[in-house]
């Protein structure tokens, strides 16, 4: 947990561009690839949370946006991972193994029916080639797609708006929970209301 403290002692009055209220003391802050963290960076995406309030800087569409929440406000908050599971992996491998299959293929067929320049060093037409080229880069993206650390996003809702914070990694994720409790906490302080969490 952060060390709430920091707002007064150290005389940081501020996260970023935002000034912390009277009183206000943070319990957490997260960075979507690094997990908790013990001092807010000064750019890239970052999640804040307060005795008082949620503070988000995110990134949307190339712009940089700042949410501030009330957690009096909060109606619920939805966490979704994405998960890969074997089968999506097998579907990745028939796919990358369709695309080779399509290469050889489309490179027999045009191997002799299409005269151009041949490449000396691999002795390949130049045609052939670019195919392979185009297989080998969308096996990749495949394997990217599959193979890439898992990801996901939690949403903040409230009456009449919402946004949403990514994460990066399964340690981000299970330290996103603790940013989640502490808001709940917050929430359902004296003054708060009823709250809600569900997962997808």
């Amino acid at each position: 947990m952060f060390n709430g403290s920091k707002s007064n002692q150290n005389g940081t009055s501020h996260v970023r561009n935002v000034e912390l209220l009277p009183g206000e003391t943070i319990d957490h802050i997260f960075s979507p690839e690094l997990g908790l963290t013990q001092n807010p960076s000064d750019n890239g995406q970052l999640l804040v949370a307060t005795n008082h309030r949620v503070l988000a800087f995110c990134r949307n569409e190339g712009r940089n946006e700042t949410y501030i929440v009330p957690v009096s406000e909060l109606q619920g908050i939805a966490l979704k991972a994405r998960t890969r599971t074997s089968a999506s992996i097998a579907q990745g491998i028939v796919l990358a193994l369709g695309a080779i299959l399509l290469y050889l293929g489309v490179a027999y067929w045009i191997t002799g029916r299409v005269e151009g320049p041949s490449i000396a060093v691999i002795n390949m037409d130049v045609v052939p080639f670019l195919i392979l080229l185009i297989a080998v880069a969308s096996v990749g993206m495949v394997a990217r797609y599959y193979f890439a650390t898992e990801d996901g996003s939690v949403t903040f809702q409230g009456n009449n708006w919402s946004f949403a914070f990514p994460y990066r990694g399964k340690r981000a994720g299970q330290e996103l929970q603790l940013v989640i409790n502490s808001v709940f906490a917050a929430r359902f302080s004296p003054n708060g209301h009823d709250a809600f969490l569900w997962e997808d």
